[in-house]
Formats: structure tokens, sequence, C-alpha cells
């Protein structure tokens, strides 16, 4: 496995977890899951997963991109143990719910650069 195939990764999530905040990806956004009594929507498969993020001012690239709000932000998700994550995702992290509005994967596959709106 070469560096850039994920052997990477394994290196620098140990390394820089420490550094990012307790984060919550809310993957709810399968088939609905009903109530067998009420036949009430309870939830979504998909469901919640604990990660690390960290949060930080979006750079220029994000700020040109088309749809690109003030108040958005950079994203910084690790990678490791987590699905494929796209804009039907969102993140909590420090009390705060973010949609992702664009999600890019770094070349080392160790984590994810996201566009964040509140």
């Amino acid at each position: 496995m070469g560096l850039l195939d994920g052997g990477l990764s394994r290196i620098l999530t140990p390394v820089f977890a420490s550094f990012y905040l307790p984060a919550t990806l809310h993957a709810g956004t399968g088939d609905p899951i009903y109530d067998d009594e009420t036949g009430e929507i309870i939830g979504y498969e998909g469901g919640d997963v604990s990660c690390k993020c960290q949060i930080d001012a979006a750079t220029d690239a994000m700020r040109r991109a088309q749809g690109f709000a003030e108040g958005d932000v950079r994203l910084i998700v690790l990678a490791q143990g987590l699905p494929e994550l796209t804009s039907d995702h969102e993140v909590t992290v420090q009390g705060s719910r973010y949609r992702l509005q664009s999600v890019e994967r770094d070349p080392a596959l160790s984590h994810w650069v996201c566009r964040g709106r509140r």
C-alpha cells in the first residue's frame, strides 16, 4: 500500500486526532424509519457517527465558488472510519450544526475538506 493509497492516513490520523474537536456526522438521509405502533417517521437510515473535526475560515477558493454565502466555514473532518461524505451530510461540532455545501478528499485520504453552512 502506497502513502497516497490510504497508508499516510493511518500515520496522520492518530497524530492529528488530538488537535481535532469531537463532532457528529449526521448521515440520516436514507430511507425513513417508521414507528411500529404509530406508523410515524422516527428517523432515517444512515444514523449518526462520531468523528473529529476542525472549524476554520473559508478558503479563497471556497469564497469564489458558486453558492458561497457569508458565514460559510471550512470544516476539516478526519476521514478514518467514516463513509464517503457528500453534500447530503451534516456535521455538528461545538454545538453548531453545519450542512455540507461542498466536499473534497485530500490526496493522502486522511481527511475531508468541506464548506459548511449553519
